[in-house]
Order: C-alpha cells, then structure tokens, then sequence
C-alpha cells in the first residue's frame, strides 16, 4: 500500500474518530458544512486537505485518485452507520445514515494553500444524517447528538446553515462567525495561529436552538441585492423618458390673435367665424350665412367653392336642411339651386 493510500484509509476513520474525540491531531485541515433541515435531517459535507509534502506524494495522490473511490466509499459508510446508529441509542431518537458518497477531485488534485509554499490533496465525503437535530413542535435544536462532545484540530472549521423561517435563541459557545440571512449560518473554527494544536467542545456542543416564528419570512433583503434592481429601475426609466420625448406632440389649437393687420381682418371676415354669442357655427349654420350674403339662394357648385366642402359633405349638409325645412333645392338645369326656405320673399334670379 503506497503512503497516499495509507493516508486516505486513516482519514475515513478519522472522521469517525474526530466526532468522538479519539483521533490524533494530523496535519491535515478539514472543512465541515451541515446543511440543518426542518424536519432535523441534515446533510453534511466534509473536506480533507491532505498535505503532499513531496513530489512523490504528489505523483502518489494522482495515481491514487485515478483508481477511484469504490473501497472508500464502503469503508467510510459502514463506520458512519456504526457511529450513527451509537448516537442514536445514546439520544433515544431514530437516526440513520444515507445518501453517502465520497469524491477525489480528478481533475485538479491538489490545491494550493493560503500561501502557495504548500500542496494538498483533497478529498470530500458526503451523507444524509437523518434525525442529527431534535425537532419538537415549533423548536429545532442542534447539538445533543455530539453526545462524546467535539474536537476541531488546527486549521479545522464547522458551518451550519440552518432553515428559513427560525429563530435563533441560543449558540452554544459563542460563534466564530454568524451571518444572518435568508438561510442564517454559524461557523465555528480552529485557528492554527492559536498555541492549542485543538479545540475540543464538551458533551452536546457546538449547540444552535431555534424557534419557528409565527409567520415565516419569504425572502431576506441585503444590500447587495438592490443593486440589480436599482440598475433596471434607472434603465427602464430612462427608455420611458427617451420614448416619451420622441413622441410626436400633439399642435395646440391656434390662438385667435386680436391684432391682426387690415388685410388680415379682411380675409378673416370672408369666412364665418363665432357666432353672435362667442361660439363657433356649425356646418347647417355656415351655410345659411352664405345663402344670406348671396341674397338667400346660391347654386349647389357655389356652395362647394365657398364652403371648401367636398361633393358628398356639401350634399348631406343639404339634405339635412331641406328635411328640416331650412331650404329648398330647385333644379335650374344641370345645376341644383339651393335657397332659403322663406315663403315671405318671392323668386329672385340667382346672383351670377
């Protein structure tokens, strides 16, 4: 068995180990996340960076993880049920392991540290821990499963994101890091810059309580969240405007100006215009002006060139004058003559 080989066999048992505080510190960092769900299932994904001290190492952890992760795999999944199913006598509470998988990054192998003088080898593990938090009623507690209490070793870190729609009342120590949001999280870590080589909790710690609240919250605003809002906001505003301006604007109406030269005045009073009270004739009463300054009867093609009227107009008009007794057509001809209907006058010879 080549030493990558032997390394990789000892971190599975070491996961085991950390959560019941048996293992010996190693030179190695891992990074847990637990993914807390309602119902007290949690999902929990660890990440091992393992030192390669040598090129060696390096060229051992490529050939090891070009041979997959198959034996792992079984290895890690029996002791995690083994340790799991002890937890759950321990607690009294029915809790099981699943979904497990165990990853050996292919592609890129090994990553750098912080400080670029050092490689490591990484390798994830994967599971379902049904049952890790206590649910009862409204309360979600994390915490009395690490019965045998917790052990971080230098450079370690555990983050919890916990449900939507809680209320955090306690965390047991006090956090490292807790981030408030949609989905809070709280983060415990061991620095290595600290003269302890390990951080060890006692029984049922690291500890969150929380509390259902009675309405739960859809969605947690932050800052940073406005920005794409404010943009499309300031974006669609400006089109509204730019449309806006290009819009062809409507003409005002024309202003009737008092100060018209003379010959103005007299071309406007060629053309009927407000009546006697301020308003404005209507098409029957132009018409009736017209025959009135003709001397009350014109022919119907007259009527046309003075009215600026079409054909069709100028006829209709008619007709609705003729129905209601205002004038009478008289066929002179090809031409109609159109006169005031005023049996008081007799017939006059219409005006050339």
């Amino acid at each position: 068995m080549t030493r990558i080989s032997i390394k990789l066999a000892v971190i599975s048992l070491v996961l085991v180990c950390t959560l019941s505080i048996a293992a010996p510190a190693l030179a190695q960092s891992t990074v847990i996340k637990v993914d807390v769900y309602p119902n007290g299932d949690a999902r929990w994904t660890t990440e091992k960076m393992i030192p390669l001290d040598t090129p060696d190492d390096v060229a051992g952890w490529d050939a090891t993880a070009a041979q997959g992760t198959k034996s792992y795999l079984a290895d890690f999944t029996i002791k995690m049920k083994d340790y799991v199913a002890r937890i759950s006598d321990m607690t009294g509470r029915n809790m099981t392991v699943k979904d497990v998988n165990v990853t050996v990054q292919k592609s890129q192998p090994y990553a750098l540290s912080d400080n670029g003088s050092h490689t490591y080898g990484v390798i994830s593990y994967q599971f379902t821990w049904t049952g890790f938090a206590m649910a009862s009623g409204n309360a979600l507690e994390v915490g009395d499963a690490f019965v045998d209490g917790y052990l971080m070793n230098a450079g370690d870190s555990i983050t919890f994101t916990l449900p939507a729609g809680y209320n955090i009342t306690s965390i047991s120590p006090d956090a490292d890091d807790f981030k408030k949001s949609y989905q809070p999280q709280v983060r415990w870590v061991m620095d290595s810059t600290n003269d302890s080589d390990f951080r060890l909790f006692p029984g049922g710690e690291p500890s969150i309580i929380m509390e259902k609240t009675a309405v739960a919250t859809a969605f947690s605003l932050e800052w940073w969240m406005l920005v794409p809002v404010i943009l499309v906001s300031a974006i669609a505003g400006f089109g509204v405007a730019y449309l806006l301006l290009r819009r062809p604007q409507p003409e005002a109406p024309p202003v009737p100006d008092m100060d018209l030269p003379d010959a103005e005045v007299e071309a406007a009073e060629e053309l009927p215009g407000p009546g006697e009270e301020g308003r404005f004739m209507s098409d029957e009463e132009r018409i009736v002006k017209f025959l009135e300054e003709a001397g009350g009867q014109m022919f119907q093609s007259d009527l046309v060139k003075k009215t600026d009227f079409s054909k069709s107009k100028l006829s209709m008009v008619l007709t609705d004058l003729k129905e209601k007794g205002t004038i009478i057509k008289i066929k002179k001809g090809k031409e109609n003559l159109i006169r005031l209907n005023r049996p008081d006058k007799q017939e006059e010879p219409p005006k050339e």
